[in-house]
């Protein structure tokens, strides 16, 4: 069975090791035109790491306008969480299908068409008038984005040989974390800057300039494409995108309208949906072909444990993200910028941790890294609940520092091996794949966590308030950590299997 181009990145701040990406080659389909040789003209390639940085810093913006666009066009609970919810469910719909698009007529054309399409969007988002216009807006622009990112880690795979495909794939990471930093602190800054009214338009507008950017570079990428692609699957990746979307949208709307009579018919909607995707993709291997999401790939014990990982780890990223940013202006009145400016600390070890992740498993292994940044994690989220209950509001941001930074670097030393450890787990044939479906779960992962966990929290904030009811869902999200430590261990006896 062929696999399609489908290695993408998450939406935060994760620098995936090299060798998790350069292990995955052998999954991919191969390309009409050999990687360039010494003696070439070296490829041009910031457009590309500017959009690994884009995705993440429109992820991260959403999260620190959101008390602005409550303030400024009267957005409520369960919109604000669709807000974010949408662009991510969206993305993740659409990851796999657009990156066998580009497989078969061209990764540059369809990079262009992707950033082309995010200036538009992101303008729309930006002017967006109304809280209806806004959410179809972000909608579209996470379709938009799930059609640029496949393409980026496919272009470094055929433009690229050895160390300098080694090397491009670590910037990729590292601009993806200066885009997590950039949208909490840039767009923070935008908003304190231009005020409630326009300051998140400006911070979502930003997200054009960039694109426009990216969009202006790719005239001079080198085009590629499979000389075998997959087919697209196209009635697969729409029961995947209908589900996803009435999976989002009920469960948002749910803990605020109790759950009758539009959130039970959209979860209704998003099962019957999840059941036919599941049925056809059945059908389709069945029948020979290759469905958006063959069965025999996710019946692989390491590939379904890590879909899960991803899934349960950007349930919880996501969410604290959100939750942080309505706690932090909402809750405390702290100014956008200062928000931003307080998971400063946070991001930057997130960031370097990321980078020191591949000497971690050198010495610890893949599952070994994780179960540590688990055990690190489940503390420095008890620490932040702590502070969050006890610390005097004057100096909130100042008690948060501490089991902040521990709580960066654990998460990238949860994530950050994930990809590596399942692709090098997995039959090589659908290494490839197996990236790809990881990156999918991200995307899902933070759809619903902020749709369902952060809906909770606005109904934990009314009794509880937003210092609390912060503690509380941090408690929530130490429960998904151990789901996550589970499956490393899992992992763990998988690899000694071997």
């Amino acid at each position: 069975m062929r696999d399609s181009h489908t290695q993408t990145s998450s939406t935060s701040a994760e620098a995936v090791p090299t060798s998790a990406l350069a292990e995955a080659a052998p999954g991919h389909a191969p390309d009409v035109e050999p990687a360039p040789t010494a003696g070439h003209p070296a490829p041009v390639l910031w457009p590309l790491h500017l959009g690994a940085f884009l995705a993440t810093f429109m992820f991260s913006v959403s999260n620190v306008a959101i008390p602005a666009v409550q303030a400024d066009i009267g957005a409520s609970d369960s919109t604000s969480a669709l807000i974010v919810g949408l662009f991510s469910a969206a993305f993740a719909s659409g990851l796999i299908l657009c990156g066998r698009i580009g497989d078969r007529f061209g990764r540059r054309r369809l990079f262009m068409i992707g950033t082309g399409a995010l200036v538009i969007t992101s303008i729309a988002v930006g002017l967006a008038p109304d809280p209806l216009f806004l959410l179809v807006a972000r909608a579209t622009q996470g379709s938009a984005a799930a059609v640029m990112m496949p393409q980026i880690l496919a272009s470094f795979q055929h433009s690229l040989s050895g160390a300098a495909r080694l090397k491009a794939i670590s910037l990729f990471g590292a601009f993806s974390g200066v885009g997590t930093v950039g949208g909490q602190v840039l767009g923070g800054g935008l908003i304190s800057l231009f005020g409630q009214t326009w300051g998140w338009r400006a911070a979502f507008l930003s997200c054009a300039i960039a694109a426009a950017a990216a969009y202006l570079g790719s005239l001079r990428l080198t085009e590629s494409r499979s000389i075998d692609p997959a087919p697209l699957d196209a009635p697969g990746a729409i029961l995947l995108g209908v589900g996803m979307m009435s999976l989002v949208t009920g469960l948002a709307l749910g803990p605020v309208t109790g759950w009758l009579p539009l959130p039970a018919t959209l979860l209704a909607a998003c099962a019957a949906a999840l059941t036919a995707f599941a049925l056809w993709q059945n059908r389709a291997e069945a029948a020979g072909r290759d469905p958006l999401i063959p069965p025999q790939v996710v019946r692989i014990p390491a590939a379904w444990i890590g879909m899960l990982m991803a899934f349960v780890f950007f349930a919880g990223f996501g969410t604290f993200l959100y939750n942080f940013a309505l706690t932090s202006q909402t809750g405390h009145g702290d100014p956008a910028a200062v928000s931003g400016l307080t998971l400063g600390l946070f991001a930057a070890a997130f960031l370097i941790t990321s980078l020191l992740v591949p000497r971690a498993v050198g010495r610890l292994g893949g599952p070994g890294t994780m179960v540590l940044g688990t055990t690190l994690q489940a503390i420095s989220l008890l620490g932040v609940a702590w502070a969050s209950a006890t610390a005097p509001a004057t100096e909130w941001n100042l008690w948060f520092q501490l089991p902040g930074v521990v709580l960066g670097a654990a998460q990238a030393l949860q994530f950050g091996p994930l990809v590596g450890t399942v692709v090098g787990a997995v039959p090589d044939r659908v290494a490839g794949l197996s990236g790809g479906l990881i990156a999918t779960m991200q995307q899902a992962g933070i759809a619903v966590g902020v749709a369902l966990l952060g809906a909770l929290f606005h109904v934990f904030t009314l009794s509880l308030g937003y210092d609390n009811a912060f503690a509380v869902a941090c408690l929530v999200q130490v429960g998904l950590c151990l789901a996550f430590g589970t499956g490393a261990l899992a992992l763990l006896r998988l690899g000694s299997r071997r």
